[in-house]
């Protein structure tokens, strides 16, 4: 399981926003005068929405991620979430929903995985710094795992669940990406490089052998610690959090709940 390098949306979903290594002030710039002078003129504007709504979010000191507030349909993203399906996998045996139950507010997301499916839905339309809000908190249930799944091993490198802090998202893929699994065998608490690619850590929260399927776990962790301590410097860009579930490899299925996914500042 790795996202990226090279991330190619699913034709229903869209693109996470990526910016590393581009001047957007020159690109509105050069652009600016092949527009209209309404659209130049807005341009401005448009800029400061941008700075203030960065500013709101540091200023926060709590954010939901999954806020959404009415059930999507099957395979169907709320408002500034992205679906992005791994490169080479399938489509077939896809299925993941938002379900918001109106009786008490709960919210919770189902995802499934077919024989050969890797995917992650994502809230690209929240990036964050994440020394602004460090710490995450969220709850999720395992159903089924991959069978065989084993993230140190290539030819194996399978979880029905990773909550991952995604360091500058783009259209071609990610940079840094540090995710928290749910493995088939542990070691619980290991640190790990993808097999599959240097800029992707892992940290084993909760494995089969020690934890119950069908289980609610609750979980806290201090991404900015744990990110400095696997990377070795602080995130170097805004982040997104995502969700991803992953079976291609072992070329089974897997299933998982997530719920109450939550930054904070302390």
């Amino acid at each position: 399981m790795t996202f990226g390098p090279k991330i190619i949306p699913h034709s229903g979903g869209r693109v996470f926003p990526g910016r590393r290594g581009i001047n957007p002030g020159a690109a509105l710039t050069a652009r600016s005068a092949e527009l209209p002078a309404a659209f130049s003129a807005a341009i401005p504007a448009v800029l400061m929405a941008c700075l203030l709504l960065a500013g709101t979010a540091a200023a926060q000191s709590e954010v939901r991620i999954d806020d959404f507030s009415q059930t999507m349909d099957n395979n169907e993203v709320p408002d500034k979430w992205n679906f992005n399906k791994i490169p080479f996998t399938e489509d077939e045996g896809i299925y993941f929903r938002f379900v918001h139950d109106d009786s008490d507010g709960t919210h919770f997301i189902h995802l499934k995985s077919g024989k050969d499916n890797s995917y992650m839905v994502g809230k690209g339309g929240f990036e964050y710094e994440v020394a602004d809000l460090p710490i995450l908190e969220w709850e999720w249930r395992v159903v089924t795992l991959p069978t065989g799944g084993d993230v140190r091993i290539e030819e194996k490198d399978d979880q029905a669940a990773s909550i991952c802090v995604v360091i500058d998202p783009g259209t071609f893929g990610a940079d840094e990406t540090l995710c928290y699994i749910w493995e088939n065998k542990g070691p619980v608490g290991a640190e790990l490089t993808s097999t599959k690619r240097e800029d992707s850590k892992y940290i084993i929260l909760r494995a089969a052998d020690t934890d119950q399927l069908g289980k609610w776990y609750k979980e806290r962790r201090n991404t900015l610690e744990d990110f400095k301590r696997v990377f070795g410097y602080e995130p170097p860009d805004e982040a997104i959090i995502g969700v991803q579930i992953d079976s291609d490899s072992t070329e089974s299925s897997a299933e998982v709940y997530y719920r109450n996914i939550i930054l904070k500042k302390r």
